[in-house]
């Protein structure tokens, strides 16, 4: 499975580093399987560079998000819109859209929305 970086370049034809698009990796479980905490965040955001990215930030789950539900949308993502309006869910394996024949190839479309 290709890097987020290069599924959305190769998918979807944009980069993860544009104008306009805020990246927000949620954690919803630390290496431990419990709850994420801030320093499993601090620990993923330097081995994968999201430290530097100024448009890239880790969310931290708390315990209340553990259980099957959140372990299903595992892994995934979401595009929501400036008006904060889901329009892509392609997080896990029973979701709504398909990531790389809906939601990557629809992200310019919606990045272009003013």
């Amino acid at each position: 499975m290709p890097s987020l970086d290069q599924a959305a370049e190769s998918y979807g034809g944009v980069s993860l580093d544009e104008d306009g698009l805020v990246v927000v990796h949620l954690l919803l479980y630390g290496f431990d399987m419990q709850a994420p905490s801030v320093d499993d965040a601090r620990e993923w955001a330097e081995h994968y560079g999201i430290d530097e990215r100024p448009n890239h930030v880790v969310l931290v789950g708390d315990p209340r998000m553990l259980g099957s539900a959140s372990f299903r949308m595992i892994p995934g993502l979401q595009v929501v819109d400036r008006e904060f309006v889901l329009r892509y869910d392609s997080a896990g394996r029973n979701a709504p859209h398909d990531m790389w024949t809906e939601l990557w190839p629809n992200l310019a479309g919606v990045l272009a929305e003013s």
